[in-house]
C-alpha cells in the first residue's frame, strides 16, 4: 500500500477532470503536431493555433509536471514520448481519442450520476439519442471516431500470430470500420481473401484505406447492419471491440446474427478487453464506466463472454492474451 497521505491521493483523483481537459485543449490546437520540428515558446504556438498565448503557456505548463511535454517559454516546449502520441500522424495516435474525451464523452459523464440513478444511459439523456446515433449524424466526428477506433487497436498485428490462419480461405470482419484490422491481416497472411461489413458510409470511406494498403483487390465490400444480418462465406469470422459496446439483448442477437451466417464449425474471434475474475486491477475496469454512460454496453469477464457465446450457439474453445490490453477469444460454431 501506498504510503503517500490520503489527502494528496484524493486531490489528485478528483483533478482527473483537469488532465482530460488540458489534454483535449492541446489535441484541439494540433500542440504535437507544431512541435514536430522542434521546440516552440508558447507565443509562437498560441501565434499558430490562434489562442491566447499566457493561456496556452499555464496549459502546457501543468502539463509539462505531468511529463507530457518538456521544458519551458526560456528553451521552448517539447515533444516526449507521451506527447509524441498526440500527433496525428503517430502510428497509435491518441489524438483523435483526447479529442473524443473532451467533448461528447466528456459531457456526458458530467450526468453519471442520473446513470447510476435511474439505469438510464447518461449520453442518452443528455443529447436524446444514443450514441452512435448521435455520431453518425456528425460527419467529422464519425471521422474522428472511426479513426480513434482503428489507431488505438495496436493488437491488430499480433492477431495472425496468435491464431492460425492457414488452410482459411475467406475471414468476414464484422463491423470492421475503416479495415485496419482486415488489412493487417490480409498483409499478413498472403492469399487469404476478406469481407469487410459494416455500415453502408463505413464501407464506402474505408475503401481508401484498404486500396493505401495494397489489399483493395482482396475484398469484399458490404453494408449493412450486423442486427439484420451478416454476410455468409466466411470460414473465420471476427469481431473486434464490439460486443463492450451493446447490452446482454443485443449481444444475443449479434451473436445470433452471426452464428445463423456461419457454417458448423466455423470460427468467431472475439478481440476484447476482460474484466479480471479475481477482482485485480485492469483498464477494463474504466472502459466499463464509459461503456455505462456514453454507449449502453459494458465490459465482460471470460465466463460472462461463455455464457453469451453458450448461449448463441458457440463454443469457447481458448482464449490469448494480445499485448498491450486485449484478449481474443475463440469459439467454434456448434
Amino acid at each position: 500500500m501506498s504510503d503517500e497521505n490520503p489527502s494528496a491521493v484524493m486531490l489528485r483523483l478528483l483533478q482527473g477532470a483537469w488532465v482530460t481537459q488540458s489534454l483535449h485543449v492541446v489535441a484541439s490546437l494540433g500542440i504535437a503536431d507544431r512541435l514536430t520540428d522542434g521546440p516552440r515558446t508558447s507565443q509562437e504556438l498560441a501565434a499558430e493555433a490562434g489562442a491566447h498565448a499566457d493561456s496556452l503557456h499555464r496549459v502546457l505548463r501543468y502539463l509539462v509536471s505531468l511529463g507530457v511535454f518538456a521544458g519551458d517559454d526560456t528553451s521552448g516546449f517539447r515533444l516526449t514520448p507521451l506527447s509524441e502520441l498526440l500527433r496525428s500522424d503517430a502510428p497509435n495516435s491518441a489524438r483523435d481519442r483526447a479529442l473524443m474525451y473532451g467533448t461528447y464523452n466528456y459531457r456526458a459523464f458530467g450526468e453519471l450520476l442520473h446513470t447510476v440513478r435511474t439505469g438510464e444511459t447518461a449520453f442518452d439523456h443528455l443529447y436524446g439519442m444514443p450514441a452512435y446515433e448521435y455520431i453518425g449524424a456528425h460527419p467529422e466526428i464519425a471521422r474522428s471516431f472511426n479513426r480513434q477506433m482503428q489507431t488505438g487497436a495496436p493488437f491488430f498485428t499480433h492477431l495472425a500470430d496468435q491464431y492460425d490462419f492457414s488452410g482459411v480461405r475467406t475471414v468476414v470482419d464484422v463491423a470492421g470500420g475503416n479495415g485496419t484490422l482486415l488489412a493487417t491481416l490480409l498483409t499478413a497472411v498472403p492469399g487469404l481473401r476478406g469481407i469487410l461489413f459494416d455500415a453502408d458510409h463505413v464501407v464506402e470511406a474505408a475503401q481508401d484505406n484498404l486500396r493505401t494498403r495494397g489489399v483493395l483487390d482482396r475484398c469484399e465490400l458490404v453494408g449493412g447492419s450486423f442486427l439484420d444480418g451478416v454476410p455468409e462465406g466466411g470460414e473465420v469470422y471476427t469481431l473486434s471491440r464490439i460486443l463492450h459496446n451493446w447490452n446482454d439483448e443485443t449481444c444475443d442477437r449479434i451473436l445470433e446474427r452471426c452464428h445463423q451466417a456461419m457454417d458448423t464449425g466455423a470460427t468467431l474471434l472475439i478481440l476484447e478487453r476482460l474484466i479480471p475474475e479475481d477482482g485485480s486491477p485492469g483498464v477494463a475496469l474504466a472502459g466499463d464506466l464509459n461503456m455505462l454512460a456514453v454507449f449502453s454496453g459494458r465490459e465482460r469477464t471470460a465466463t460472462e463472454f461463455r455464457t453469451l457465446l453458450d448461449k448463441a450457439g458457440f463454443d469457447l474453445s481458448g482464449q490469448r492474451e494480445l499485448p498491450p490490453d486485449t484478449s481474443l477469444l475463440i469459439a467454434r460454431k456448434r
